[in-house]
């Protein structure tokens, strides 16, 4: 990437456009030829597989991921970009205030928002305190406890009651104080373990807790557990075998969460908490606030510090928000978001807004879809999000009808071996003690050679230029997709004991989301609709130039707005206010 190609931002790419003249530049779907193994079966392959190299290199290859180094394109791409941090300079996501209007939040009375359990607090209806025992009972009840990984109720109720004294002396800390918040089993805490959702600690929580949790908590929220997700963050629905953490729908009980921070989506779709802390590198985040009826927003790469925590997936890895409702999706991030002076990339983002402050939205409004692209989901998919869209252009928003994005399914498959790697390189090679299809998954990633490593990041290079073309051409621009192809997933009740290798559905489940965390964008989703036949939730997602969190905030309000859109309370909902 050219250091400074926008004088706006730090590292900003060299725009160049992809020509959609090749083979391997036009949108495809890979083939489905991964079986689906499970329980013994899936047992003794692990055992064979994670033992022999020749069975794993067999398996390498036959995902196709050589093929990578072989594209033609990569000679004019020699420099690979391993994370694609690219920083604005400037105060409010380089936006200058003339291009701005202020959007109000949608009003949103399905789900409590933190502005909720304040309002509690200051009518001395309740204490922090009272409101926190409460919720102790609930996640240690069944069927909530299968979304968490660890609660240590001390921590807990030493919080609440200092907030509590706060509220007692009008020394309040903000809009935050008192409002329960839990975080995905990936971030360090200081006195948790952390097991990634596995068997195995990796942790021992002796020192200090990740950045962007801290800043939530010196706002005064209260970290109330953490949660359950896939083991290790390996794939999208959250099938966990170990100790019975997959928690199930709220919706429907016959589908997953979706992972791998459903436990994270569990809590606040069923009105545990309104805040959640999740991760996301191949979708994690969206993925479950998607299938949970939520919001969720995957910031920039690099923006939200998890400082000491060693990210599982560096190339790809974020954490960010998943919240209720809009606003507090915008309190959330802009706490979280507070560049950190201890981590490098962080460091160099501009401060954030004032966490109150209302959203914004630009003048100018467009959307981009790439049709081929938009229109690969089910029907049952589409005929929710192709209205949201119709709304949207209704209210204002220009639609442009993007003519290809080439090389889309080859950046596919490269962000598949390079999450994978990632996650095999974080574990050190050492798959003893996780589940049959992670010993499978990982014992075949490290056998990726170097040379197909810095090809699939030199495909990012790639990927970052085109996009920086997309949207020179087309500021402001905020690419619309669904979340995920179909409505839900299914679970299998035997695959909850011994887990499940099902690459295709994997790669399926990727298929809009990947892009994103290819390439460092910002995305968040925005919920448009209920499918008929499983009362499972629908969104829209929108992608944004990086730095761009603030659009994608105001965009997401007015996607509720121009839909119209009433939400609905799940089955699992428990109203964590009745005291």
């Amino acid at each position: 990437m050219a250091p400074n190609s926008n004088p706006r931002y730090l590292n900003y790419p060299d725009p160049i456009e992809l020509e959609n003249t090749s083979e391997e530049s036009k949108y495809t779907n890979p083939p489905a030829n991964n079986p689906v193994v499970s329980g013994l079966t899936l047992e003794i392959l692990s055992g064979i597989i994670s033992n022999v190299g020749f069975i794993q290199r067999m398996f390498w290859s036959n995902a196709d991921f050589g093929a990578l180094r072989h594209l033609k394109i990569l000679e004019k791409y020699t420099n690979p970009c391993f994370v694609a941090a690219i920083v604005p300079k400037a105060f409010d996501d380089i936006i200058a205030a003339g291009e701005l209007v202020t959007v109000q939040t949608p009003a949103d009375t399905a789900f409590y928002s933190s502005a909720d359990f304040v309002k509690l607090y200051t009518e001395r209806k309740a204490t922090p305190t009272q409101v926190v025992q409460r919720l102790l009972e609930i996640i240690g009840q069944e069927p909530h406890k299968a979304a968490i990984n660890q609660v240590i109720p001390d921590f807990v109720l030493a919080a609440a009651d200092a907030s509590s004294k706060r509220y007692a002396t009008g020394a309040t800390l903000g809009p935050l104080d008192g409002v329960p918040f839990v975080v995905k089993d990936e971030i360090y805490i200081h006195g948790y373990q952390t097991t990634f959702g596995s068997a195995k600690i990796f942790d021992e929580g002796e020192g200090a807790t990740a950045w962007c949790v801290r800043k939530l908590e010196e706002a005064g929220a209260i970290m109330l557990a953490k949660t359950s997700m896939h083991e290790c963050g390996s794939d999208t629905t959250n099938c966990n075998p170990v100790g019975g953490r997959t928690p199930r729908n709220p919706y429907n009980r016959k589908f997953y969460t979706g992972g791998s921070s459903g436990g994270s989506a569990y809590c606040v779709s069923a009105g545990i908490v309104p805040i959640a802390v999740g991760c996301d590198g191949g979708g994690s985040i969206r993925i479950p606030s998607n299938y949970c009826g939520i919001y969720g927003l995957k910031p920039s790469a690099a923006r939200v510090s998890i400082n000491p925590t060693p990210s599982l997936t560096p190339g790809n890895g974020v954490t960010g928000p998943m919240c209720a409702t809009i606003e507090d999706l915008k309190v959330a991030y802009r706490v979280m978001a507070a560049p950190d002076p201890g981590e490098a990339d962080s460091s160099l983002f501009p401060q954030q807004r004032n966490p109150v402050e209302s959203l914004t939205a630009r003048k100018q409004k467009i959307i981009g879809i790439y049709k081929e692209w938009f229109d690969d989901c089910s029907p049952e998919v589409y005929k929710i999000v192709k209205p949201a869209v119709e709304a949207l252009e209704k209210q204002g928003y220009e639609i442009f009808y993007i003519p290809s994005i080439p090389y889309l399914s080859i950046a596919r498959r490269a962000h598949g071996l390079s999450i994978i790697t990632d996650l095999a390189a974080s574990l050190n090679g050492d798959v003893t003690g996780l589940n049959a299809a992670n010993r499978v998954l990982f014992s075949v990633a490290a056998q990726t050679p170097a040379i197909d490593i810095f090809a699939a990041n030199r495909i990012r290079s790639m990927m970052v230029s085109h996009f920086a073309s997309i949207w020179q051409n087309h500021p402001g621009m905020i690419i619309v997709t669904p979340v995920v192809p179909t409505v839900g997933a299914e679970i299998v009740e035997s695959h909850l004991k011994y887990g499940v290798s099902d690459g295709d559905s994997s790669i399926r489940s990727m298929k809009y989301v990947s892009i994103g965390n290819f390439i460092g964008a910002p995305a968040t989703n925005s919920v448009v609709g209920y499918d008929d036949a499983t009362s499972l939730p629908v969104s829209l997602m929108g992608m944004a130039e990086w730095g761009k969190e603030e659009d994608l905030l105001g965009w997401s309000a007015e996607v509720a707005q121009a839909s119209g859109f009433v939400r609905k309370k799940p089955v699992n909902w428990v109203d964590a206010l009745e005291i």
